[in-house]
């Protein structure tokens, strides 16, 4: 068994994030998680928050949305509805949705579950992308990986029929 972990971050338009990791800790829905090499086989979701993979010295921190979490056989995989590096937020952006959601939210009467929910999630998401920027802001240059690892998508290849 590895004593290193696979860690993949998988938006519906990429794959954002795959590196080589000796820990990640996210915002499990039950409360914050840390997986370590050797972590029992788990599959759970995960709520809007900031994602921290860390690797010998450097650590990387991102701000996911909801999502999916798969961990089996060193492989952690996150699939998730959007996933920023610091130098890729906006925090005057990230306010302004903190606002309209908030907003929003105050004016929900009887509104159903899912609204409600949607906004939360907005909510949450945006005020994870502020404290991602504001813990990070001063140090752009550990937070550039994000975008250094992003992976293309993949292409399908011909096998020897020519049929992909």
């Amino acid at each position: 068994m590895s004593d290193r972990l696979i860690v993949k971050i998988i938006t519906p338009e990429k794959v954002v994030f795959y590196h080589e990791a000796d820990s990640i800790l996210l915002p499990g829905t039950l409360g914050e998680m840390e997986v370590l090499p050797g972590h029992v086989a788990i599959f759970s979701t995960i709520e809007p928050g900031s994602v921290i993979a860390r690797d010998g010295n450097r650590t990387l921190n991102v701000a996911c949305g909801t999502g999916l979490l798969e961990v089996k056989d060193n492989l952690v995989s996150l699939l998730v509805d959007s996933a920023v590096g610091c130098s890729e937020i906006d925090p005057e952006a990230a306010r302004r949705l903190i606002e309209e959601a908030e907003d929003k939210l105050k004016n929900l009467e009887n509104e159903d579950a899912e609204t409600r929910y949607a906004f939360e999630t907005q909510l949450a998401t945006a005020k994870a992308r502020i404290e991602v920027f504001e813990k990070n802001k001063d140090n752009y240059e550990a937070q550039e990986g994000f975008s250094r690892y992003a992976v293309p998508p993949v292409e399908k290849k011909a096998d020897a029929a020519g049929e992909t």
